[in-house]
């Protein structure tokens, strides 16, 4: 299949969430849009710091009236891992081979990992917003994802229509294929004090790097540095909330 854009259909697919239960891309539609979270793993701490984020701002996703799933190669058991460490209120599908990343064009061959991506699903299966990462550090800002998310038109569309035009789900993993077939890199998971320390040392990086961005032509970088770092802010405020809400539940 061609690299997804705006306007274009993504495959109907079905996949294992964290329990092993069937999460199909067709049955959601049919309730609400959807924002597909594509991400490295649960040993990346930019994607920690993502779906912690997505976590703690659940309640704007339900105002707007749209359901975040996250996607990686990671089987289930990982993916419950990961649920309850971040205590994410959404669900972890695992595309075990990336099969579902494949199709979809956000598929990083050199890695076996999935391409940090953000795409918005309208209720008639189409892309209503896309952000491909150019690197694994690029994503989009929260303010950004729920600008998109506010400008979403479901023009109306019953969800009957994707189970007319797709006929079920084309591509399809199992639990027992999650669980046995994962291309997971073996690389080690973060605790949410290893993530604060990172976030603490990209911040640092960053701020030097932008100390040495200067003249008008160097503007633009120096934008996006800005920008990065108001990413990892908010990386990190969301971890420490995290922490926060394990400390009050213990």
């Amino acid at each position: 299949m061609a690299d997804l854009g705006v306007g274009s259909t993504v495959p109907s697919f079905e996949l294992p969430d964290q329990q092993g239960y069937p999460w199909s891309l067709s049955g959601q539609l049919e309730v609400s849009p959807v924002v597909l979270v594509f991400y490295r793993g649960d040993w990346c701490p930019y994607c920690n710091g993502q779906l912690a984020s997505y976590a703690r701002k659940y309640d704007e996703f339900e105002r707007r009236g749209t359901q975040p799933a996250a996607i990686s190669v990671d089987p289930p058991h990982s993916n419950a891992r990961m649920v309850g460490k971040l205590q994410i209120p959404y669900p972890l599908l695992s595309d075990a081979t990336g099969e579902v990343a494949r199709a979809c064009g956000l598929w990083n061959e050199k890695e076996n990992v999935a391409t940090p991506a953000v795409v918005v699903v309208d209720r008639s299966g189409e892309v209503s917003y896309l952000y491909v990462g150019s690197d694994f550090a690029d994503r989009p800002t929260d303010g950004e994802l729920f600008a998109a998310l506010d400008a979403l038109d479901e023009r109306g569309v019953p969800g009957s229509r994707i189970e007319r035009r797709t006929g079920g789900p084309v591509l399809r993993t199992t639990a027992a294929e999650a669980r046995d077939g994962s291309v997971r890199p073996d690389r080690s998971v973060p605790d949410l004090g290893e993530l604060h320390s990172y976030y603490r040392g990209a911040f640092s990086t960053t701020t030097a790097l932008g100390g040495r961005l200067t003249g008008r032509l160097l503007r633009r970088a120096s934008r996006e540095v800005t920008r990065h770092q108001d990413l990892i802010r908010n990386y990190a405020r969301a971890a420490q909330e995290t922490a926060d809400l394990a400390r009050e539940q213990s």
